[in-house]
């Protein structure tokens, strides 16, 4: 998804769930990131959060914001990768108050990865998550996005299981069964087009001029832009 159609998309998502809570959560990103060079992504071993890095840095430098640009933190860099794809775990044992650690796994974590969130936590760095809702991640995380239950009516995420009747032909229940799985593979195809959506979303909304302005001075703008008729 390129730039264009994720704006056009994050306008059309505007007063949904998910536009809400996509911002709210940026927002949130940036608000609790005060040290320079503060945030940092991280995810599975398999699964490393490259996309959404990406893009937050893409974000934040076209806004001129410098110092909330993301570290991928990888749990193996080979020697020869370039500096920014060269930060290990070690930096994790680095981190404390006024950082963020980002963690992207759209499937169950491991052990593994949940240990090294808690070490982090508990040298008061914000967690905040982007996952499927896994209530080990969810417990150790200040702030999570589960994006799959924020994708309003029309985005897909339903599926309709297929009732059978007892006497119906064998070849009959082998086709309906054949149908139901086409439209499980649709519906996983779907939540992970979802899950890549709400991450176009955090991305532009973490580069937003009052992303990090406290919340009380969020409202007295929008407060201040009603009375004036002034958009938004």
């Amino acid at each position: 998804m390129d730039l264009t159609r994720a704006s056009l998309l994050r306008g059309m998502l505007t007063g949904t769930e998910l536009g809400s809570r996509t911002t709210e959560f940026a927002h949130s990103l940036r608000r609790f990131t005060t040290r320079t060079g503060g945030l940092m992504l991280f995810g599975p071993a398999d699964d490393e959060p490259w996309h959404l890095t990406a893009h937050l840095d893409d974000e934040l430098h076209r806004a001129g914001i410098e110092s909330v640009r993301p570290s991928l933190i990888r749990w193996s860099p080979p020697p020869d990768a370039p500096p920014h794809l060269s930060i290990g775990l070690d930096r994790l044992r680095d981190a404390g108050r006024g950082e963020s650690l980002l963690v992207v796994a759209e499937d169950d974590p491991a052990d593994t990865l949940l240990e090294r969130i808690s070490d982090v936590r508990r040298r008061g760095t914000t967690i905040f998550s982007i996952g499927n809702g896994d209530k080990e991640l969810t417990s150790l995380s200040h702030e999570s996005l589960v994006p799959e239950l924020l994708v309003p009516d029309g985005f897909g995420w339903t599926s309709r299981r297929i009732e059978l009747d007892h006497d119906e032909p064998e070849s009959a229940v082998e086709q309906a069964m054949a149908i139901d799985q086409a439209a499980v593979t649709d519906l996983e195809a779907r939540t992970a087009e979802g899950f890549e959506m709400a991450q176009h979303l955090v991305s532009l909304a973490a580069a937003d001029e009052e992303a990090g302005q406290p919340a009380w001075r969020r409202r007295l703008r929008a407060a201040i832009e009603r009375l004036s008729g002034e958009p938004g």
